[in-house]
């Protein structure tokens, strides 16, 4: 076996071969899917029927995939192997979704998940947690579809200048824009049965590219995993300390697995986007399944793409890459740039064309597949939070399907937008930092929202709402707080501190409030509280 560098960079006519026969396919899944709807329940929730381990996989390669995929190997080479301490939670985050998530929500047979919070307070607590989430939605899909545009730019070497646009941002500028339009047709198909299995297409194509990878560093430098590890351990990683008192310091095992605690268990517990996934299944236990499959499919490609991080590490002592020369630089920016680059470099220059088509093609359809996943949660938010909210007979009519296409693709160019002002703003960011930018600010507090609600009496509206907008205020300072204070804070702490923020303002205001007019949930709302939900049985249409 020879692998040739492609020196040029760039595809081949093999390549966009590869990627316009992989594009039509997902094309044509699309279409052939959105012919049997019939129905919003059918775009929203699929029928509540779909298979659990399809379900499992589209639901970590929508939430996680081209961030992960992308951004880990570069993480790599920033903490090396200690990165992978994130994973220590997992046990922990396992228990608080199946046994505590999963049983409630799936009782509660919801297609959006603010509806439990009218419900629980009243109507402006569902109104307002659900602008937020349409907020955290459209931040979410554009780090995705930046991340992929940035990488897609480095693989294919695009060189377009705009009218608009008289600098280097012009590449960037344009694969946003093509990737945009592509989805915003691709949305209009909408329907979440369509994305799931596109989704599932996705995730096995960048694992197979993800492991050529390391076979091919393996074959080119004639080493092995073991290698890579002392390679790795010799390399100067940020310092990774097990604690550290100073919030600016994003590099602590303790920082770093509350992160991930904190992210997962609010995205599974407050978040459209992944909650969707659970209302498509038949009930607790599939919903159960599909959590554990993503899980293990997390673990799995955590391990692999941190497999290739350090691969390419050993890889760029023998081989020179454009991004080598930045990859020490004592300035963060450069530094930052460089590592995330070393991966699609590798793509780009080494990976042998066809199979680097078929990769560029998945990052494509990742991208679009996310916003056709992102549109359709939206969609779903305002048909259901809003529209449906104020004319309750549309829910049974084409009409109403018709609708929900229409603001599926107007979801769509709002992202493309929102992706281009996200990118001037994170210039310089590593992936994993730009990530937590921009959306995780928006997800604490809705997670503690969702908590009070299930577990404390005194947390009515008047506790919740100004304890909901100070926590989203809190996270939106502490994801810019370089930006707006010149004072840097960690990360990964920021979910974390925006949820406590939220959580403890609800209960002060809610115990004063108590002590002074003795208000707290009705016995009507109490119903929706965690313990009285999980003790009623599953509705009786669910098999």
């Amino acid at each position: 076996m020879t692998i040739v560098a492609n020196n040029q960079g760039g595809l081949t006519l093999v390549d966009v071969t590869v990627i316009g026969i992989y594009l039509l396919v997902m094309l044509y899944m699309g279409l052939r899917i959105a012919r049997k709807q019939r129905s919003t329940e059918d775009f929203f929730v699929g029928g509540r029927d779909l298979p659990a381990w399809a379900v499992g996989i589209s639901l970590f390669a929508s939430v996680m995939s081209t961030i992960l995929y992308l951004g880990q190997p570069g993480e790599m080479f920033r903490t090396g192997l200690t990165f992978l301490t994130r994973q220590l939670p997992l046990p922990l985050i396992l228990i608080v979704v199946c046994f505590v998530w999963i049983p409630f929500f799936m009782r509660l047979r919801l297609t959006s998940a603010y509806e439990y919070l009218e419900k629980r307070f009243n109507y402006s607590v569902r109104a307002l947690a659900a602008i937020f989430c349409l907020l955290l939605i459209f931040g979410w899909i554009s780090v995705v579809v930046l991340t992929a545009s940035m990488a897609l730019v480095e693989i294919t070497r695009i060189e377009t200048i705009l009218p608009f646009v008289t600098d280097a941002d012009g590449a960037v500028y344009t694969t946003i824009l093509g990737v945009g339009a592509f989805s915003i047709f691709y949305t209009t198909l909408g329907g979440i049965r369509a994305v799931i299995w596109t989704d599932v297409i996705q995730f096995f194509v960048l694992l197979i590219g993800a492991l050529f990878t390391m076979g091919a560093v393996a074959w080119m430098t004639g080493s092995n995993i073991g290698d890579w590890i002392e390679v790795s351990q010799t390399y100067k990683h940020e310092e990774v300390q097990w604690f550290d008192w100073d919030v600016r310091n994003r590099s602590t095992v303790f920082s770093i697995s509350l992160s991930l605690f904190m992210w997962m268990v609010c995205t599974h517990g407050a978040n459209q986007m992944a909650m969707q996934r659970y209302f498509t299944v038949r009930n607790v236990k599939a919903a159960r399944i599909s959590y554990v499959i993503s899980a293990v499919a997390a673990l799995a490609l955590g391990v692999i793409l941190a497999g290739v991080g350090i691969s390419l590490m050993y890889f760029i002592q023998q081989y020179d890459l454009p991004a080598s020369a930045g990859i020490l630089s004592d300035i963060r920016s450069v530094r930052n740039v460089a590592q995330d680059s070393v991966f699609p470099q590798f793509i780009s220059i080494y990976m042998p064309s066809g199979l680097r088509g078929l990769v560029v093609a998945a990052l494509f359809a990742a991208a679009m597949s996310t916003i056709d996943s992102g549109a359709n949660s939206a969609s779903t938010i305002l048909t259901v939070d809003f529209m449906r909210r104020f004319d309750p007979k549309s829910e049974a009519s084409q009409l109403e399907l018709k609708r929900a296409r229409i603001m599926t693709a107007c979801m769509g160019v709002l992202v493309v937008g929102y992706t281009i002002v996200l990118y001037e703003l994170s210039k310089g960011s590593d992936i994993i930092s730009l990530a937590q930018k921009g959306f995780n600010c928006f997800l604490g507090p809705l997670g503690a929202l969702f908590v009070l609600g299930m577990f404390v009496k005194r947390a009515t509206p008047v506790a919740v709402i100004p304890a909901l907008i100070l926590g989203e205020i809190t996270g939106v300072c502490a994801s810019y707080s370089t930006e707006l204070f010149g004072v840097d804070f960690s990360t990964h702490l920021v979910i974390g501190l925006a949820w406590l923020v939220t959580f403890f303002t609800a209960l002060l205001i809610g115990f004063l409030h108590y002590q002074f007019t003795g208000e707290q949930a009705s016995d009507k709302q109490q119903t929706f509280m965690w313990r009285a939900v999980v003790n009623k049985e599953e509705p009786s249409n669910v098999s």
